[in-house]
């Protein structure tokens, strides 16, 4: 059997217009022969014919049901050859060295390692303000250091995590997130490494961003609902405290990106957006805090 250190796992859903530059990507790694790619496929617009067709390499499980990201990432670790578990969103890119700086971070005894978070889409302005929303934390040229929460499209597990703290929930987005809540609770932190880095493709469109935001602040609240047994008054004081929640993430944006001032024009840009996004992830947090839970 040949030689696997690192399995990549690709949770996709509907990616046919992106998870073709993503593999490319990948094939194109500086540190050849040493991983496996496993794409865990949902969709319904082709995407599992394309990844057959040109990436005949690639281990593919495609399913007709739809797969959150969670559910997805579970299959994959299930049929993992590496000892390290790395994940990339679909409609990222890997830098040629990615393979390899993850295997170079993942010579230190740290469990959980995440990489920054590029824009592959700098000529969208709506995609800047999307981009700004949602990964201002994890931006190219930041401090390496250790982090309560690193998002899942660009980080790296030694696979005895999963065999310690179990699995992704399933069947809801913010699922890497409440992973990462189980491993602090146990006092691990994740490190961020700015030397492992994607570009990411974010969303274009303004209706799209929006409904895109509500979704993930409303699925945000309920994993936080049942991951912290919030009972009803809980539920509704944190429901009051939203204006509250959403200028303290507004605020967090900006002084990321003044002491990170990678993008610091683009983000002056696109502020109202960032404003916007912002604002539509809060009132779907409101909504998942005040709501029926699901």
């Amino acid at each position: 059997m040949d030689e696997c250190r690192l399995s990549v796992i690709i949770a996709s859903f509907n990616s046919r217009e992106t998870i073709g530059a993503c593999l490319r990507s990948l094939e194109f790694q500086e540190e050849p022969g040493s991983f496996e790619i496993i794409v865990v496929d949902s969709s319904s617009d082709g995407t599992s014919r394309l990844v057959a067709e040109r990436f005949p390499k690639v281990k593919l499980l495609s399913y007709t049901e739809r797969k959150y990201c969670g559910d997805a990432r579970n299959i994959g670790i299930s049929r993992a050859r590496g000892e390290i578990i790395a994940f990339i969103d679909a409609d990222c890119i890997a830098r040629p060295d990615w393979i390899r700086e993850i295997l170079r971070a993942h010579q230190s005894p740290d469990p959980a390692i995440g990489g920054a978070i590029a824009s592959g889409n700098p000529e969208s302005l709506v995609g800047w303000g999307a981009y700004f929303t949602e990964f201002s934390k994890w931006m190219p040229g930041g401090r390496p250091g250790y982090m309560t929460d690193i998002a899942a499209a660009n980080m790296s597990y030694k696979k005895r995590v999963f065999r310690e703290y179990g699995s992704f929930i399933e069947g809801t987005y913010c699922s890497d997130t409440e992973f990462h809540w189980r491993l602090e609770r146990d006092g691990l932190l994740l490190k961020f490494d700015p030397s492992i880095v994607v570009s990411h493709r974010n969303i274009e469109d303004l209706a799209s961003f929006l409904k895109h935001e509500v979704e993930h602040g409303q699925s945000f609240a309920r994993v936080r609902r049942r991951a912290g047994g919030f009972s009803g008054s809980r539920r509704i004081a944190y429901s009051f405290l939203i204006p509250l929640v959403a200028a303290k993430i507004f605020l967090g944006r900006v002084a990321a990106n003044l002491e990170n001032r990678c993008y610091l024009w683009y983000f002056l840009k696109s502020l109202p957006l960032v404003l916007l996004g912002v604002a539509c992830w809060s009132a779907g947090e409101f909504l998942g805090y005040a709501g029926e839970e699901k």
